[in-house]
């Protein structure tokens, strides 16, 4: 039987190529990141908030919460009272896309799961490495 930490990679694998090749945008690991930490808290979020609890700096949070805006996956409103303060909304699209993308890691975490002949029990040993032990 397969590793699990192997069944998990092809998985992933399987999710990130149903991705790239299906959608019209292609999201970086930390615009993604800062998309789930949107989604799976209730919000409004502020935007240090957000850079806080993934430890990431400011700046590298709004520029992908720039992205995401502009895919239309989140939206930015400025506080009246305080023209500084920003809190960060989910949309609709937003929900629709990661609604899509977990029922395709649901799908594939399946078959994964009842598929795993095909997964190297162990990764392949490189004779040339033996050699030099």
């Amino acid at each position: 039987m397969a590793s699990q930490a192997m069944q998990s990679l092809e998985m992933m694998h399987r999710v990130s190529a149903d991705t790239v090749r299906e959608a019209s945008f292609d999201l970086t690991a930390r615009q993604f990141a800062v998309l789930l930490a949107i989604f799976m808290r209730p919000g409004p979020h502020a935007v240090r908030e957000l850079a806080a609890r993934l430890d990431l700096p400011k700046p590298a949070v709004t520029r992908a919460l720039d992205v995401l805006e502009k895919y239309g996956f989140v939206r930015r409103k400025r506080d009246r009272a305080d023209k500084r303060d920003v809190s960060v909304h989910r949309t609709v699209k937003g929900a629709v896309f990661l609604y899509d993308y977990g029922e395709n890691v649901a799908h594939r975490a399946e078959e994964t799961a009842t598929c795993p002949s095909w997964i190297p029990e162990s990764p392949p040993q490189d004779p040339t490495l033996q050699q030099a032990i």
